[in-house]
């Protein structure tokens, strides 16, 4: 079976799951959207595709802390290339963003950031920066 492998570009860190608006990719990712527990997109589409299991515990709306070592169950994770899984890296990183004024997580994340590409994650009602 092929395995992806975390590569994580902050030092682990906890962060309040409140304060995360979602995920961003990185340029050539495509697609990008969650798909019950699972972050999906591709990458140089459609050679690459990426399905990237969420942690139950960290998908749901809360106030809990994590780590980015809590967000992704990696051992469940697939990325094919050309639709064959394959090892992989995948880079993950807590960042801010430069065109509104949240967090999020990006993926890919040894590429620039494309803030184009972006998908929320459910907020937690009544929160300081629930609309």
């Amino acid at each position: 079976m092929a395995t992806v492998t975390p590569i994580y570009f902050n030092p682990r860190f906890s962060f309040r799951r409140a304060y995360l608006t979602g995920f961003v990719g990185s340029v050539g990712v495509t697609n990008m959207t969650i798909v019950g527990s699972f972050l999906e997109f591709d990458y140089l589409f459609p050679l690459i595709h990426c399905s990237l299991k969420l942690e139950s515990v960290f998908q749901p709306p809360s106030s809990n802390n994590y780590t980015l070592d809590h967000v992704f169950d990696f051992a469940s994770s697939v990325v094919t290339i050309s639709g064959v899984p394959a090892d992989v890296g995948v880079g993950v990183k807590f960042v801010a963003m430069a065109t509104e004024q949240t967090w999020r997580i990006q993926v890919l994340a040894t590429l620039a950031i494309d803030e184009s590409q972006r998908v929320d994650l459910i907020p937690l009602s009544g929160y300081w920066r629930a609309g």
